[in-house]
């Protein structure tokens, strides 16, 4: 038990560290953090999990738990709103990524489609 607790100080004590992601481009940097912010947010619905349980004590692993699924699910939301298009050209680089779907709504409302941008460049 002794040995959990100490865990958890040290834990939440390296959470209020000030962490600066170095990336090299904006989209990873903001993948990074959305992965990062993701898990924090999953480990404290995890804790909260865990309070509201009939025997805490016997339920830790709900913190891992959710941590887990909100580092997976912060991957995965930096991951489709970085990218509009599946290819990109910029710079002379190739760039491919998970495109984000687009809804569009006609002005009558009776059309609705989907559009979904395979390549992106700038000219």
């Amino acid at each position: 038990m002794k040995k959990i607790m100490m865990a958890a100080v040290l834990m939440v004590g390296l959470s209020f560290l000030p962490i600066q992601s170095q990336a090299a481009d904006f989209e990873v940097q903001n993948t990074f953090e959305d992965t990062m912010y993701g898990g924090l947010l999953g480990a404290l619905v995890g804790g909260g999990a865990m309070l509201i349980s009939g025997s805490p004590s016997k339920h830790w692993n709900y913190i891992s738990t959710g941590a887990g699924i909100g580092i997976i699910a912060g991957a995965i939301y930096g991951v489709a709103s970085g990218v509009n298009a599946f290819a990109k050209l910029e710079n002379g680089q190739l760039q491919l990524g998970v495109p984000m779907p687009e809804l569009a709504v006609s002005s009558d409302g009776q059309v609705v489609s989907m559009n979904t941008p395979l390549f992106e460049s700038r000219f």
